[in-house]
């Protein structure tokens, strides 16, 4: 009956109610009931729900308890794979043993995280590593594989999951055809799409969700195989149809959209692809002596043609390839070379004479992955200016040339919107000064009937946090600005002792902060992202709770570390995208053309929600304390500045470092010095 759902949340989650008796120390939350009754509310509708549920009112439970009481098949869609595993680990544990509802839960990683169990057996009679250091994993990998029951790679021990070696093994696309593979009734991928497809609540990632999207949105795609099927035919990236779908850390939604309905092609690829192919013919025994030519001479137009990108930082427009120029002359040549691959593979007798097996080193196979890089490196060089963005990045040695679409908020109203199921965005980061209007618009919302509901935060941030902007220091654009900035990190670190996150706003500044930190002598054990798997930084500084960790990007959002062993967010500056950055700078340039005020429209907003992220990882429980430094004065000075103090929780600003000792003082030397400093 209409509203019996919205009558058994407020049960569920009220003061003696059966979450109450499950959890150890439960208090009723106001928020997240207000959060949990909307979203009961939507699932009855159904409708769209955008929640801006703030860190500590407890939204996982706000979302989970009603989309399970629901009796509704639900696909929950986090931000990262650790968040997938918290859920599966944590949350739903809990609200089982509460409800005591009967449900099933799966957890879908995208493909490549799953051990292929024929690509393993061909590794282990013939190992190869790309680099030589990584043949040290080769015993812990057959231990997996001879032991796992989920093949899921991140539960390998003493292997991490970024090894390269990994690809060797994995369920990757273009590696996999489960219309012509045997393996199929022991499949880790099959086995796990299988319980997915069965499953009341499905939990995965946003990358597998905007994967799966974005194949289904492809021209010509259909559905030609089932997950309960067993794999018979064609399998793509494609998740179980769902009755309610939820977005948690849904501020991620638009980049990672974007990254999927979007190209890239790298050269680590054209050279792997080359590498398989002298394998294959390797193994035919002179049949395909004929294509080794055609295939050198792929591999070496590859290389000069990614060479000729050029020298640019990171990420950077891509040259243009109009007929004449360096870039488009080698560009275009490597395309008929795949061509000549092609049509020497699509050859049948050469293809019999390979073999047709499952293998990825078959002849089918092979063209397909020739085809599949040609599409995709022609859809770069012939991208439409008004609609997408080319650009190219250079990262760990690689080259990559990427296609980005320039606003994703059409795409996704016609591809995901239009669905008649109830859709729950939620993040503690979605709004600007109180209006979820910027974040409707960026991800295609902007004309759909949607609830709105924004919970602020229940932390005593008055009490508990301080907010200190350094005076004295050269503004960023400066060329003296890492040096003192590095000099007044040191000084802020000697106050709280440690137990710090130092967050960068780009790689440049990450490299001179932490030299200067480094020199300086900082008397802390000092994390860098970069010198180990991000897990592994992150364990290791929760576990110590005097230490320094200082990253850039990934560290600004999804770090959760409560407690002494994060006390004080450190961040370099304002968090504006660079306007040149290529897709960035595409953006600007498209709303200029519209009439609008790029800076006030675009720019500043995301910029507001970055910081939000940044300052997010101080409190993360009711007993935190902390001081967050922003090392920009123009965050005092500057017009703009209203509008980031205005956005952020209610805790009080300093300029005097003397204020950040004396905070620290209070908290840190017990009850005795926190009852003389309110004296005074």
């Amino acid at each position: 009956m209409p509203g019996d759902l919205v009558r058994k949340v407020g049960v569920a989650l009220s003061p003696g109610g059966p979450l109450s008796q499950a959890m150890r120390g439960f208090e009723p939350r106001p928020g997240q009931l207000r959060m949990a009754l909307a979203w009961a509310k939507a699932l009855e509708t159904p409708r769209v729900l955008v929640a801006e549920a703030a860190t500590g009112i407890g939204k996982t439970l706000a979302y989970l308890v009603p989309a399970i009481l629901s009796c509704r098949k639900t696909v929950v869609s986090t931000g990262t794979r650790t968040l997938q595993q918290q859920l599966l680990e944590n949350d739903i544990p809990l609200v089982r043993d509460a409800i005591r509802y009967p449900f099933s839960c799966a957890l879908l990683k995208g493909r490549w995280n799953y051990l292929c169990l024929r690509r393993w057996r061909r590794f282990r009679a013939e190992p190869m590593f790309e680099f030589a250091r990584e043949a040290s994993y080769f015993d812990a990998m057959r231990a997996f594989a001879e032991t796992t029951r989920t093949g899921d790679i991140s539960e390998a021990r003493g292997v991490p999951e970024d090894a390269r070696v990994w690809g060797e093994v994995n369920c990757r696309s273009e590696m996999c055809d489960l219309s012509t593979c045997g393996d199929t009734e022991r499949c880790f991928l099959v086995e796990a799409r299988r319980r997915a497809s069965t499953a009341d609540l499905v939990v995965v990632n946003h990358h597998l969700f905007f994967a799966d999207l974005a194949l289904r949105e492809r021209p010509g795609f259909g559905r030609t195989a089932d997950p309960g099927d067993g794999g018979k035919g064609k399998f793509g990236e494609v998740l179980p149809r769902a009755d309610a779908i939820v977005f948690d850390e849904a501020h991620g939604v638009e980049e990672t959209a974007s990254v999927f309905f979007g190209v890239t092609v790298s050269l680590g690829r054209g050279r792997e692809l080359a590498r398989d192919l002298k394998r294959a013919a390797g193994r035919a025994g002179g049949a395909w002596d004929g294509l080794l030519p055609l295939v050198e001479r792929f591999r070496v137009l590859a290389e000069s043609a990614f060479d000729a990108v050029g020298d640019g930082d990171s990420r950077f427009p891509m040259p243009s390839v109009a007929a004449g120029t360096g870039f488009g002359e080698k560009a275009g040549a490597l395309l008929r070379a795949g061509e000549e691959l092609s049509l020497s593979l699509s050859d049948g007798a050469a293809r019999s004479e390979a073999g047709t097996s499952a293998s990825e080193l078959s002849g089918d196979a092979l063209l397909r992955r020739v085809r599949s890089f040609q599409e995709d490196l022609s859809s770069i060089l012939t991208a439409d200016a008004t609609s997408a963005v080319t650009w190219a990045e250079k990262r760990g040695g690689g080259i990559a040339l990427h296609r980005t679409p320039i606003e994703i908020s059409p795409i996704l109203s016609g591809a995901l919107w239009r669905e008649p199921v109830p859709f729950l965005l939620t993040s503690a980061t979605l709004s600007v000064s109180g209006d979820l209007r910027y974040f409707r618009e960026r991800v295609g919302l902007a004309r759909v009937d949607a609830e709105e509901l924004i919970v602020d935060n229940e932390f005593d941030f008055e009490e508990r946090a301080l907010f200190y902007v350094p005076r004295g220091l050269p503004e960023p654009p400066d060329a003296a600005f890492p040096a003192s900035a590095a000099a007044e990190t040191r000084e802020i670190l000697s106050c709280s002792g440690g137990g710090a996150l130092v967050l960068c706003t780009s790689y440049r500044t990450l490299a001179a902060l932490t030299e200067g930190l480094r020199e300086g002598g900082l008397p802390f054990p000092l994390y860098v992202q970069g010198d180990a798997p991000r897990a592994q930084l992150l364990r290791a500084f929760r576990e110590d709770e005097d230490t320094v960790l200082i990253g850039t990007g990934t560290f600004w959002e999804g770090v959760d570390v409560p407690g002494e062993s994060l006390r004080c967010v450190v961040i370099d500056k304002l968090p504006f995208a660079s306007p040149s950055d290529p897709v960035t700078a595409a953006r600007i340039r498209a709303l200029r053309e519209r009439g609008e005020d790029p800076f006030r429209t675009y720019q500043l907003p995301e910029a507001v929600l970055a910081l939000r992220q940044g300052v997010g990882r101080l409190l993360r429980r009711g007993d935190d304390y902390g001081v967050v430094a922003l090392l920009d004065g123009r965050v005092a000075t500057r017009g703009y500045g209203d509008v980031f103090r205005s956005n952020l929780p209610p805790m009080r600003w300093t300029r005097d470092r003397s204020d950040v000792a004396a905070f620290y003082r209070r908290f840190r030397g017990g009850a005795g010095a926190a009852g003389k400093e309110g004296e005074g």
